[in-house]
């Protein structure tokens, strides 16, 4: 991302790939990329790759760039090397290489620093999923289905729909969708024009509540910014392992290969200890997601209680996490 105009180019930057289709004056004809929570790859691929780029080439001949409010125009070149936390965060980096994740982490962090971060902030670009529709990995305009009680079933919306526009966004991919997702606010009404059967339709969908939030956001790099994470590297137990260490199958058991936190060794975490509970919470969990509990669930300062399996014995233990964030 170094140089990289930041108010041109806006996307998902937790992302590890991105790419846009664009004419020769830096306007828009589409967007391709996004992820599930589950998949880091659910929407990358090569028959929705070449899809979307069959249809840019006929919208390129024709000059049919994006006319929506959604992509910026006319703004300022901005580039991530004037963020203000950026020189910290590339201080100790021998190449200087400045990562995608590294521009959220570090508007992030600078929001943290004037006492204007919020936790929401790490849940940019939300899916369609996060209303309810799923879309076809391959076909990105069709839905394949729609969740009961969410605000797409109750707009009327069925699998089969092909979406034509999204806010008057046009939609070729997931990732468009997305992007009119990122720029609609918490509250208020998102109308969804499509095709079914050959027929034009339009479904207006009422947001409100935490609907840009995500069950698993423990993919994101920059939820390191939201919290205190427990200081400890290590690895999820095979079905084989939990059985040989007599934890049930689909409980916590994650066994611990590294240690960094001065807090965690202060706890009396070791490395070969095996994680069995967590803050009262014993379902199964990969190393993202234990780091993420704390991240999002305790303040700095706060203790969290920790059953660790050390042989064939348990012991309860606390970890108490810094006053302050630790760079």
């Amino acid at each position: 991302m170094n140089g990289v105009n930041l108010d041109l180019f806006q996307f998902e930057y937790d992302l590890t790939w991105m790419s846009f289709f664009m004419d020769g004056n830096d306007r828009f004809y589409a967007r391709y990329g996004g992820r599930l929570d589950k998949n880091a790859e659910s929407h990358l691929s090569q028959q929705s790759l070449a899809r979307v780029m069959r249809q840019v080439i006929e919208l390129h001949r024709t000059k049919s760039v994006q006319a929506s409010r959604y992509e910026p125009r006319g703004l300022k070149p901005r580039v991530p090397e004037q963020l203000p936390a950026m020189n910290a965060m590339l201080a100790n980096r021998d190449n200087k290489c400045i990562h995608c994740h590294d521009v959220k982490v570090a508007n992030l962090k600078h929001a943290r620093a004037l006492n204007r971060f919020r936790r929401d902030q790490v849940f940019t670009y939300p899916t369609p999923a996060n209303l309810g529709i799923a879309i076809d990995p391959d076909q990105q305009t069709l839905v394949i289905d729609i969740t009961p009680e969410s605000p797409a079933s109750q707009s009327g919306l069925r699998p089969g729909d092909q979406v034509q526009s999204v806010n008057g966004y046009r939609i070729l991919t997931f990732a468009d969708f997305s992007r009119v997702l990122e720029k609609t606010p918490a509250v208020g009404e998102l109308t969804v024009n499509y095709l079914r059967a050959d027929k034009s339709k339009t479904s207006r969908l009422q947001l409100s509540g935490n609907w840009r939030h995500t069950a698993d956001p423990s993919w994101r790099e920059s939820l390191h910014v939201a919290g205190p994470n427990c200081g400890l590297w290590g690895k999820k137990l095979s079905a084989r392992e939990k059985q040989k260490h007599g934890i049930p199958t689909g409980q916590l058991g994650l066994k611990v290969t590294f240690i960094w936190g001065a807090h965690t060794r202060r706890a009396g975490l070791r490395v070969g200890d095996i994680i069995v509970a967590l803050d009262g919470l014993r379902r199964d969990m990969t190393i993202q997601q234990l780091h993420a509990y704390p991240m999002l669930q305790k303040d700095y300062g706060d203790t969290m209680p920790i059953v660790v399996q050390r042989g064939k014995q348990r012991r309860s233990l606390a970890i108490r996490f810094p006053d302050r964030p630790v760079e």
